[in-house]
């Protein structure tokens, strides 16, 4: 089968290791469309931007570099011009748009199908988690864009409940999958060295990794590090609104010389950073316009043997699974209770280091990813064929 995948961050490492994976499928024949360039918050690239260079036939997949109308939003789609010939050059058997059922980029390819490509079957894959609420004209809207596609995909239930509540039709298949993290970039590493390395030398080291803003619960996890004994250190990476206050409190707080903030960094040194962790921790809170879609640095740290601590917020039980500890968004008492288990406990610790592994391998892995997305394939062109 001759697959297309559209995808905004088609040029992010994490991306393109999907991508190897579901190319490596003997029955596929994958091409990708990435913008040729795309302004994203550092977190997700220290650079600010991602740049596509178009590539010809590999022994892998195909690459298709787009232009964008508007580079620093990508929900005003591609150029169209651009976008139908690399549509018309594939001639693909499934389209998939790796964005929510409601994008701009699914509408545009949607309806630019019918006369590029009409036999191909759409397809998307969200991560949006919160109520959908359409105005009556959007909401017509929708319904005939998605009477125009086969079925879709998304990182969390939460995300496909929702669509069948505004009226996503029952008759179109739809299915949880979950993001997958490269584990020949993320794997375990010897700690103690890393530890040595990076001058994090302590022997209790608890890790945030993300979004520095109030929506990630960090205050809480804060107050959490307070309540723990002094060997306790906090490792804060990336970059957002709140960089300053947890800077300020690095050095000007009771907690002064136990937390210690740095920079984003490039996926190399993440790596390193992440094995150097006692455990990794995501207190998401749950807000009006937020809660946690899916928390990657969760399936990035247990690809690395690191085990995890998470809030209840959105999608994090359901990633964590079995191979974690969670505690109730916002109680930093019981946040406290779980990352001590963690912390002192060595049975506890090598278990979830056992566990977090295992889920990594059978279900939040790339190769999980491509293996599940080549059976819904299948099973979508199966039933045109019925």
């Amino acid at each position: 089968m001759k697959v297309l995948i559209i995808y905004h961050a088609g040029a992010s490492l994490n991306a393109r290791s999907i991508f190897n994976e579901l190319a490596s499928i003997d029955s596929i024949t994958l091409s990708v469309i990435a913008p040729e360039r795309l302004k994203v918050d550092r977190v997700y690239d220290p650079t600010g931007w991602l740049r596509c260079i178009a590539s010809e036939k590999t022994e892998t997949y195909r690459t298709f570099s787009v232009p964008l109308r508007d580079p620093t939003n990508y929900q005003r789609g591609f150029q169209r011009q651009a976008l139908r010939a690399a549509m018309k050059t594939v001639e693909p058997d499934v389209i998939h748009v790796l964005d929510e059922a409601y994008s701009g980029y699914l509408f545009q390819v949607v309806w630019e199908r019918l006369t590029v490509c009409p036999k191909a079957k759409i397809l998307f894959y969200g991560f949006d988690n919160l109520p959908l609420h359409f105005r009556l004209h959007s909401s017509l809207k929708w319904r005939l864009t998605w009477n125009q596609i086969s079925g879709g995909l998304a990182a969390n239930s939460e995300c496909l409940k929702n669509l069948r509540e505004v009226g996503f039709p029952k008759r179109l298949p739809l299915e949880r999958v979950f993001w997958g993290v490269p584990t020949e970039i993320f794997r375990p590493m010897d700690k103690q060295s890393l530890k040595k390395e990076l001058g994090l030398n302590f022997d209790h080291l608890v890790g945030f990794i993300g979004r520095l803003s109030p929506d990630k619960g960090l205050k809480v996890l804060i107050d959490a590090i307070r309540r723990l004994p002094e060997s306790v250190h906090l490792l804060v990476v990336g970059s957002g609104p709140m960089k300053e206050e947890l800077e300020s409190l690095s050095i000007r707080s009771t907690l002064a010389g136990r937390i210690h903030v740095q920079d984003a960094v490039e996926t190399a040194q993440l790596v390193k950073i992440l094995n150097a962790l006692n455990v990794l921790c995501l207190t998401s809170l749950t807000l009006k316009k937020w809660k946690e879609q899916y928390g990657r640095v969760i399936a990035e740290a247990m690809a690395c043997g690191v085990p995890v601590v998470g809030s209840d917020s959105g999608a994090i039980p359901e990633v964590i699974g079995p191979a974690g500890l969670i505690v109730p968004e916002g109680d930093s008492a019981l946040l406290a209770d779980a990352l001590s288990l963690v912390l002192f406990d060595d049975k506890t610790g090598e278990r979830l280091r056992r566990e977090g592994l295992t889920r990594v391998e059978e279900e939040l892995s790339c190769k999980a990813m491509a293996r599940k997305l080549h059976g819904f394939y299948d099973r979508i062109l199966e039933a045109q064929n019925a």
